[in-house]
């Protein structure tokens, strides 16, 4: 009767380390999945990103455009307004006083 205490023991024992490293390498196969997800997660948002960029880039180019002409547009319309003012000046001279 003295063996069976230590054999259950030593058999606990062996039960629990198996059971120990059988969890730990699911772990690390469930890790392993999640960091393959993650590097898939990872490419995917970079391309994303790399084409938002790229959209944005599009987009400033043409609000760049688009200011540069409302500005020329309304630059040249003060010139004109300019050369309106002074031809008006200019005839004002022309034009007898009563």
């Amino acid at each position: 009767m003295g063996w069976e205490i230590p054999a259950g023991a030593a058999v606990a024992l062996l039960l629990a380390v198996v059971g120990w490293i059988w969890r730990l390498s699911w772990k690390l196969a469930t890790h392993g999945e999640r960091i393959a997800g993650a590097q898939t997660l990872a490419a995917n948002a970079s391309a994303k990103a790399t084409i938002v960029e790229q959209e944005l880039s599009e987009h400033r180019e043409h609000v760049a455009a688009e200011y540069l002409s409302k500005d020329a547009m309304k630059e040249i319309t003060d010139a004109i307004n300019r050369l309106g003012d002074r031809l008006d000046n200019l005839f004002m001279h022309f034009i007898p006083k009563p």
